[in-house]
Parts: C-alpha cells; structure tokens; sequence
C-alpha cells in the first residue's frame, strides 16, 4: 500500500533477524534507510545484521553513522565495540564499552562485552568484576554466570568456575555455551568423562555448536574408555557438519614441479605456547630460495614470541576478526601451494577455511595428534614410529606422510637453568615427577604411580600442573592416591608458575620422569630431557600414545620405552635402584638432545623441504596437461 513506509520495513527487518534470516533482513533495513537515511535505529540494526554475517568493515560504518546521528546512543557503542573486538582492536574496544557503561551504567550487555573483551587480554580479574556487575544488575542473566564461570576457569579457580556454570545452567537448561564452559572446566580437573558428558549434552541442545564439537573430540583423545575407532567417527560428524562448504574457484597455482615453493602456515598459538617450540625452528630455517613462508595468526594476544615468529617468517598476516571469506582470498592471493594447519581441533582454529581447500595441497601437522576428519586436508605429517606403517592409516581422513626421522623438531628454552646434580644423591631418595596436564593423569595413570611408590617406600612423586592451583582440585589428586595407600606426604603437587625458568628449575628436584597414557606428553617430554631428567614412557597403538616412543627413538633411549604397564613399573624400579646411571645421565641427557635429530632444525628442515618438493611433484604431475591456446 505504501513502498515509502520505512517503519514498516524497519519492522520487518526485525521479525527477519530474529529468524536469523540475515539476508531478508538487511534488505529491509536498507530500504527503511533508503527512505529515511537519518534512521538511527536502523543504523544500528543494521549494523547488528551485519555483524552477525561476519561482514565487519560494513558493520563498523553503520554503528558509526548511528552514532554520528546520536552520539548519546549507548547501545550503538557497545555493539561497535564488539565489532572492533572481532576485528582484534581490544583497546579500542574496551574504551567503546565504557563509553556505554558512562552513557548507561545499568546496560547489563555492555558490562558482560566488557567482562569478555578484558578476559581476551588476560586481564582476567578486571573482567571477573565486571560480569559480577552484569550479575548483580540482572541476577537472572545465565549468560553472565556463563562468562563468569569461564574468567574463573582462567584464574584456575576451578571448583567455582564449575559451580557458576552449574548456575548457569540451572537459569537456562538450554544454555548450549554454559554446558560446553562446564566441560572445559571439568577436563581441566582432570574429569574427562564428566567434560564428555558435558559436550555430549551441549550437542544435543545445539547440534551445530562447531567449537563444542572439536572439544569434544579433543577431550576423547585423553579417555581410556573410548577407542581410537570412536574419536574417528565422531571426526566424520564434525566434517559432516562443518566441512561440507562449497569448494573456493580452483588455485591458480602454476603446475612447475620445480619452482620455489609457497608454503602457508595456519595457527593460533604463535605466541607463548607450546606449539612455538617446533614451529619456530621449522620457520628460522626455511631456505627462502627453495620454500617462501606466509604464516596467517590466529593470535589474540601478540608477545615476545610472536614477535620473534614474526621476523623469522617470510611474510605474515595476523587474521583476528578475518571471516573464512576474507583469509581464504588472502591465502589466495599470497598464491599458497602448500596450507599447514598447526591446530586440529584446538582453540581458535581456523579448520572451516580448510574445508574451503584455498590452497592445492593441504596439510595437518603438529598441533593436534588425530585426524582433522576433514576429507580436503590431503596429508598429514607424522614418522614411522608414531604411525607404523600400517597400523594407523584406517584412523585418518589425511593420507599419512612419514618423515624420515622424528616428525618433531625441537628448540629448547634459551635461558633454560644450569642442569643440577642427581637429587637422589642428596635428598637421599628418588623423586618421580610429571608436569603433564591434568586430564592426562587419569585414575589407571595414578595407580600405576602408586604401584611404584608402593615398590619403592622412600620414594616421592612431583606433579606440576596449572589446574592445581585450585584447592578442590589439589584434593581430589591426593586423594586418589590416598586411595591407592600413598600417604599424601609423599605427593607433591605443584601448580602454575609464570617463568619458564622457575617451570624447568623444578626439573632439579626431579630424578625420573614419568610419561601419561593413553595421551603421552610432548613439550613435558622434551623439557625434562633438556633438564637431563630421563622419562619412562608406555607406548600404545595408535599416534597419540606413541609420541614419547617417537622423541625417545630420536634421541636413541629405546631403553626408556615400555609396553605394558607391568614393563613400565619393572623400569621405574630399575632405574630407581642405578642411581650411576642416572647420575650419569644426568650430565649428558642435554647434549645427547643437541646431536640428535630432534634438535638439528638445518637436518630436519632439509628433510621437511624435500618432503613438500616430492608432494608437489606428485600434485604437478596429476594435473592435466594443458591444452595450447588459440592464437
């Protein structure tokens, strides 16, 4: 009746959003402001629409204009600062956040933005705060109780964080994100079978809940009560979910089997992470005449480490707030030929763009120790002693590629301390110790310790773990020891230390690592050899409980890889009784790393390189020849 009506179209845009009909509903408010341009509350729904598309530059420019037309318009400030903390600009964010708490102290939103945007600047106190303020304003809002639970999980107050999701949940049975927060926390305190449940439960609510899904699968690769058949399959669900995505237009990628290669590298953790270990060799020793390196980082929070990444990379792109369209056109245009993802299933990846097969060739490695499930991720790196050949290959979406030594390279902390002499020599008994994550010191973990503890009574156990800054948490360790007749004297538990030289001074107090199954350690494992701590490992069947094999292999300390729980009890007596040998280890452990190939980046990247050279013959050679153009 009336095509000018823009009060009407204004409406209907909103009915659309609701029903998350983004398109529809962008159509209508461009038409509500095609006939009222200076609509402020079109503007910002708009933006909103916008936001929710990941189209951010667009967003930005309406909250912008509703704010140039209102600068009193607190709302429009909190959701340009939550565009600006998708695009990574926090500071910026934080200062729009309070603009609307100084406009509107009661926007319940905006306190819990501020609480989330302060919490990704590791500013986690500051951040508790403000969701106890969104609480306190609005005692029914479950999503605060959510966030809150989550800040807390990050000071390690772990038994809170589980009773705020718990509330949380109570508010809203159907809160998917507070049933996926409670498991994270529940992994943390080692309670892998409860974080399943969590998971489980989160997926039944919102089956499309991507990030719940990879933490599910993360979470089974540390159960001893589900197969390595069962984490497979539920892999094939994500993929099924998430990684059936239209193909992105052919790489225009020349098949030249013998130019310098693009080589794009994929991760979150380029920053102070345990994943910087292995990469920052691998990027320092690139020959740029033989393999150009583009690394595009996930990373929230840039520091010293990233910085040093950085400058060993080729060229480098930080993709916080890039939606999959934005990296996949980068990639794209950088003419990648080879896309490593270093993440799996682990924080803030980026596996959707994979989905999109950007690149030619595409490859999983390091990051994760389990198939990606993803059906356009061509290969994955690994060595003969963590997938034999033949044993494993059924586990894998990826084709598996060995690398001729450890499929890891090792570089250790350079201000790492002075290695110290045997503590057994003047402590006067031995101290067994791990520094492995909570969650892979399952119940049959601890009563293998036990069993040595209770062969060897003078002996004492070390554990050092974040999670065990907690005091429930540091309980429930204990006693399950306890359980097993170990008196709690005997176990010494440890929690976060900020310097990574305190972290490896503890290692001076250790004499014999001891290795978690089914999950072996990986950082844990090389850091307690740097130290000259020698650690005994049971090796499994399949990658994830063959890691410590791999390391120990590459360092030739066979000797210290067992099978069988019995065989790993028999060699923790062993060793606990040749106090000659471990003492001599102790003086030579650090130097035998530095000849060995886990610790020769020009070897093992040479080896590397090779390898990337003969996948892209073998791409080049399966392409069709191309067919001479009409003059």
């Amino acid at each position: 009746m009336n095509p000018s009506f823009y009060q009407a179209h204004f409406n209907l845009g909103n009915l659309c959003q609701m029903q998350r009909q983004w398109e529809a509903a962008t159509g209508h408010y461009q038409q509500a402001l095609h006939h009222k341009p200076d609509l402020v509350i079109a503007h910002n729904a708009l933006g909103l629409v916008l936001q929710s598309q990941g189209l951010l530059p667009a967003s930005y420019e309406h909250f912008q204009q509703a704010l140039s037309l209102n600068p009193n318009f607190a709302e429009a400030y909190n959701n340009l600062g939550i565009t600006l903390e998708k695009l990574g600009q926090l500071p910026a964010a934080i200062a729009l956040f309070q603009q609307a708490l100084t406009l509107r102290p009661d926007l319940v939103e905006a306190h819990t933005n501020l609480g989330n945007t302060l919490e990704l600047q590791g500013r986690y106190a500051e951040a508790a705060e403000c969701h106890r303020q969104a609480i306190a304003q609005r005692p029914n809002f479950a999503a605060a109780y959510m966030n809150l639970g989550l800040v807390l999980h990050k000071l390690s107050q772990l038994s809170e964080a589980a009773a705020v999701h718990q509330q949380a949940i109570a508010l809203n049975p159907h809160l998917a994100g507070a049933y996926s927060n409670l498991g994270l926390t529940l992994h943390a305190q080692g309670l892998v079978a409860e974080a399943i449940q969590c998971y489980q439960r989160t997926l039944e609510i919102d089956p499309e809940f991507e990030v719940a899904r990879s933490n599910l699968l993360h979470c089974l690769l540390f159960s001893p009560d589900h197969s390595p058949t069962e984490q497979v399959t539920e892999a094939h669900h994500w993929a099924t979910r998430h990684g059936l995505v239209p193909a992105s237009p052919p790489p225009s990628s020349l098949p030249d089997p013998n130019r310098p290669l693009r080589v794009g590298y994929v991760s979150p953790d380029f920053c102070t992470h345990s994943v910087s270990y292995f990469i920052e060799p691998i990027l320092a020793h690139h020959n740029p005449q033989i393999v150009e390196t583009v690394c595009y980082a996930q990373v929230y929070r840039p520091d010293a480490v990233t910085q040093r990444l950085q400058q060993a990379a080729g060229k480098w792109h930080f993709t916080l707030g890039w939606n999959d369209t934005q990296l996949i056109e980068q990639i794209q245009a950088d003419g990648i030929d080879i896309l490593v993802d270093l993440a799996g299933h682990t924080a803030n990846n980026r596996l959707r763009v994979f989905a999109h097969q950007p690149a030619p060739l595409q490859i999983s490695y390091l990051g994760y120790p389990a198939t990606t499930g993803l059906t356009q991720m061509d290969y994955r790196l690994t060595d003969a002693w963590a997938d034999p050949v033949g044993q494993t290959e059924d586990l894998y979406t990826e084709k598996l590629v060995r690398l001729p030594h450890c499929f890891l390279c090792y570089q250790p902390f350079a201000s790492a301390p002075e290695v110290a002499p045997l503590p057994a020599l003047s402590a006067g008994r031995i101290t067994f110790g791990s520094f492995n994550h909570l969650a892979k010191m399952q119940p049959k973990v601890i009563a293998l310790w036990a069993e040595i503890l209770t062969a060897l009574p003078t002996a004492q156990i070390m554990l050092k773990n974040g999670s065990l800054d907690d005091p429930a948490t540091r309980d429930r360790c204990r006693q399950l020891f306890e359980a097993q007749g170990i008196d709690a004297q005997r176990v010494q538990l440890v929690g976060f230390l900020p310097a990574s030289q305190d972290h490896l001074g503890l290692y001076n107090q250790i004499d014999i690592g001891l290795d978690t199954f089914p999950y072996n350690g990986t950082t844990t494992t090389c850091e307690a050899l740097w130290m000259g701590v020698p650690v005994i490992t049971l090796a499994g069947t399949v990658h994830v409980e063959r890691v410590g094999m791999s390391l120990l292999s590459a360092v030739e300390l066979t000797d210290l890889v067992t099978t069988s729980p019995t065989a790993y009890l028999a060699k923790a007596v062993e060793l606990a009784q040749n106090l000659e040998k471990l003492a001599q280890w102790r003086t030579t452990l650090r130097q035998r790393l530095v000849n060995s190939t886990l610790c020769d980046p020009p070897r093992f990247v040479h080896s590397l390189e090779q390898t990337y050279r003969q996948l892209w013959q073998s791409w080049c050679q399966e392409q069709s020849p191309r067919q001479p153009q009409d003059s």
